[in-house]
């Protein structure tokens, strides 16, 4: 299982927003601190805030902050939002294009389940949880730890 990465900096960002409750996290501290390109960070930054998760405030004093609380973010939520389940694992079947191999294929059936266990072992996960032994505030780089 490999999340694309920006599944990976959408929960890396929302855990650093989560940690600082107390003032909006900046660009450059997400970039500094999570050891991901500006470009990914502004890219999953748009993401978020257009589905509702963060919200984001320019100029002096700016930056961003969890726009719903932690304990209603489901971890499940952002990786379908980032990755959708046909990026997960890839069929043709899925497009109008025609599976040779489809009688016999039982790789889409083990995909089909392993993705299954996947949402079963993250469900009931939250922000809240994933965040709860990270340290922002002592100024701990998060891009060797994930």
């Amino acid at each position: 299982m490999h999340l694309n990465p920006s599944t990976n900096g959408a929960l890396r960002i929302l855990m650093i927003c989560r940690k600082s409750p107390g003032r909006p996290v900046t660009m450059p501290e997400m970039v500094r601190h999570l050891g991901l390109s500006e470009s990914l960070v502004v890219k999953s930054c748009h993401e978020l805030m257009r589905a509702g998760y963060i919200r984001g405030r320019r100029g002096n004093g700016g930056g961003y902050k969890l726009a719903r609380a932690a304990e209603s973010i489901d971890v499940m939520e952002i990786i379908e939002l980032f990755e959708g389940e046909e990026n997960l694992f890839p069929c043709r079947l899925a497009q109008d294009e025609e599976c040779r191999i489809v009688t016999a294929c039982l790789l889409r059936v083990a995909c089909e389940r392993a993705y299954s266990a996947f949402k079963n072992e993250l469900k009931g996960w939250s922000l809240a949880d994933i965040a709860a032994d990270m340290d922002f505030d002592a100024g701990v780089s998060m891009s060797s730890a994930c």
